[in-house]
């Protein structure tokens, strides 16, 4: 299985940026829709709406790769708006080449797969 999950954090977006935030978000998400590789794109904000948590599922790591590509505009003006991204990468496999890519140019932190149902 080469699925992979990752978490993609949005750390503040200011009140007055939340609306503009939202509005693209949404157009993101239109995009993500038709994107085979994306299994699951679940959008959370904090309780008082200053974060946003993007909890992702593809299909392989190369889907993630696809993603940022296909949304590389968006995601640069939600980082505008909702500060630098900051995540982590969970694959189920630790072999391949987009992950070695993601490896070698992100700082995200790619964790192990130990155990699971």
């Amino acid at each position: 299985m080469e699925s992979v999950r990752a978490v993609a954090t949005f750390p503040y977006i200011a009140p007055e940026n939340l609306e503009a935030f939202k509005k693209l978000a949404s157009e993101m998400l239109l995009v993500i829709h038709k994107q085979e590789s994306i299994l699951r794109y679940d959008l959370f904000f904090s309780a008082d709406l200053t974060q946003c948590v993007a909890l992702e599922e593809f299909t392989s790591p190369a889907g993630i790769l696809e993603h940022v590509a296909a949304n590389r505009k968006i995601l640069d003006q939600l980082a505008e708006l909702g500060g630098q991204v900051t995540g982590a990468i969970f694959p189920m496999s630790q072999e391949g080449e987009a992950l070695e890519v993601i490896r070698s140019e992100w700082r995200a932190p790619m964790h192990i797969h130990f155990a699971g149902k």
